[in-house]
């Protein structure tokens, strides 16, 4: 629906995305049982631009919870909450706390997810053409430019980095604006930039290809855009044929390929594979292999099962008290990645690093940092403390031995030991792929 604001001379108005159907929990669960069917697990979840009300995340996430998903990314629609306030887009991003690849299906509670939030940051604008491609003139005088109507933030964007794999993630108009988010996207050079839209097919004529195009020449990513299947059925522009293009990857290595839903299909499962790949500078220093690619391998149309999963949604946690911040999580998440690197070059110094990880350590003084909080403090405590319960190598390794230890579950383990538990050894275990043959021996 729209408001118009002026009605003379260049006429404009605001318009507002208010579906009247909310967000369909059977149906993803049924389409989840088939995608589990398929691929065994699925570790992420992308939803489209605007496809979830804020009230809706925390029952979606306990549905995906109980289906064993990692992460979340949904687009978020606020409504107004006041008449002189617009409403709220943005891009919500949830990560499950047992930080565990295909591990096993939960059976009881739940513990609150990570949440991070990336905002919109330029308004949509849509002209006559527009109006009449998506069919929307019953809605919006062709004749009035019309803005969606939301709140232009402060920019800025979060980067997500999950051992070598960095992730950055944009909401429609922002990937096509060169502004000082782009140039920052150029600067860290993430694996894979995810881009959530309200828009038409995803054609590789289209301009989301040309600059998912830019990203993927320079600096080197892998471009991912999502748009909602209504608004691909909705689009008829004059001469061609309706497209059920809903998406379309970029990458350096295999080009671009478009991703339709098919018909009678719900959902499409796409499997991506991570490569070692070289990084190389320009001031003559020696390439070295410690960067990731990410290309796309498989995919799948997902048709929903019959019937749903066996097993019950978990409760809701929505006035849950997370046991670490995300904030807190990440530095926690430095720590154990430092002990792994130490555990596989230099076991004799773990004691050491860890000293420095604990409160009133010097160096934070010296930088003008404060002490970790509280509950942090705790976390780097139980970390050393599962440090120090590693049986010592016998026939194996330090390394190894450490990574036996932190697989192994734990009857009656506090929420925060089991946290900082799947926190080291996703850090171990990423660096054994990384490099299985480096690690030391005593």
């Amino acid at each position: 629906m729209g408001s118009v604001q002026r009605l003379t001379k260049d006429p404009f108005g605001f318009f507002e995305f208010a579906p009247a159907v909310g967000l369909d929990l059977d149906l993803l669960d049924r389409v989840l049982v088939a995608a589990r069917q398929e691929a065994g697990s699925v570790d992420v979840v992308l939803l489209p631009e605007s496809t979830v009300e804020e009230r809706e995340i925390d029952d979606l996430e306990a549905l995906l919870d109980s289906h064993g998903v990692i992460t979340l990314a949904a687009g978020v629609r606020q409504p107004t909450r006041q008449p002189d306030q617009f409403p709220i887009n943005w891009l919500h991003l949830g990560f499950n706390p047992r930080l565990e690849k295909g591990g096993l299906l939960p059976n009881e509670g739940r513990e609150p997810w990570f949440h991070l939030r990336q905002n919109k940051h330029h308004r949509w604008s849509l002209d006559e053409d527009q109006v009449e491609q998506y069919h929307l003139g019953a809605a919006l005088h062709p004749h009035i430019r019309w803005w969606e109507a939301m709140d232009v933030p402060r920019k800025a964007i979060e980067f997500v980095e999950v051992a070598e794999l960095v992730q950055a993630y944009l909401v429609c108009e922002d990937l096509a604006h060169n502004d000082d988010i782009a140039q920052l996207i150029r600067s860290v050079g993430p694996t894979v930039v995810i881009t959530v839209l309200l828009d038409g097919p995803q054609l590789t004529s289209r301009w989301t290809a040309r600059y998912a195009s830019v990203l993927a020449d320079d600096p080197g990513s892998a471009v991912l855009t999502l748009t909602s299947y209504g608004m691909v059925e909705r689009t008829r522009p004059q001469g061609r044929e309706a497209s059920r293009v809903i998406a379309l990857w970029k990458d350096p290595t295999r080009g671009v390929r478009e991703i339709s839903l098919e018909p009678g299909a719900h959902a499409v499962l796409v499997t991506v594979a991570m490569n070692r790949a070289t990084r190389f500078s320009a001031d003559g220093r020696w390439p070295i292999d410690n960067s990731t690619s990410c290309s796309a391998v498989a995919v799948h149309q997902v048709r929903a099962s019959n019937t749903g999963s066996a097993s019950p949604q978990l409760p809701s946690t929505a006035s849950a008290v997370p046991v670490l911040e995300l904030d807190e999580l990440t530095v926690l998440t430095v720590w154990a990645e430092g002990v792994s690197e130490a555990a596989a070059y230099a076991p004799k110094q773990v004691d050491l690093l860890l000293a420095e990880a604990r409160a009133g350590a010097t160096w934070r003084a010296e930088l003008g940092l404060t002490d970790p909080s509280a509950r942090l403090v705790d976390a780097i405590e139980s970390l050393g403390r599962q440090v120090r319960a590693a049986p010592s190598p016998t026939s194996t390794s330090s390394f190894d031995a450490l990574l036996t230890a932190a697989k192994e579950d734990h009857p009656g383990e506090t929420s925060l030991d089991q946290v900082v538990r799947r926190t080291l050894l996703s850090m171990l275990e990423e660096r054994r792929t990384r490099q299985p043959t480096e690690a030391n021996r005593d």
